[in-house]
């Protein structure tokens, strides 16, 4: 419920700013791209320095995973906003 009020604000916020959705779905798929590429760096630094050293980029994933999630809601919305009116 509070994502849904946040995504909501945020699509509009990008609206007001002249945004469009396929800046959005570039964005997202930007930050997957980096999520997955940072997926794979914390498997290699597992097996090379540890558990502990490969917390550091799996926060990053974390990130990018929520930032990727973010950048897909608001752009549906944005879709949504910017579809048929009748």
């Amino acid at each position: 419920m509070v994502l849904k009020k946040l995504h909501d604000k945020l699509a509009l916020k990008a609206e007001a700013s002249g945004k469009t959705a396929e800046q959005f779905n570039e964005a997202a798929q930007r930050h997957a791209n980096a999520a997955w590429s940072l997926l794979i760096m914390a498997g290699v630094v597992w097996y090379f320095a540890g558990f502990v050293w490969a917390l550091i980029p799996g926060a990053l994933v974390i990130y990018g995973a929520l930032m990727s999630f973010s950048s897909t809601s608001i752009a549906k919305r944005l879709k949504k906003s910017a579809g048929p009116h009748l």
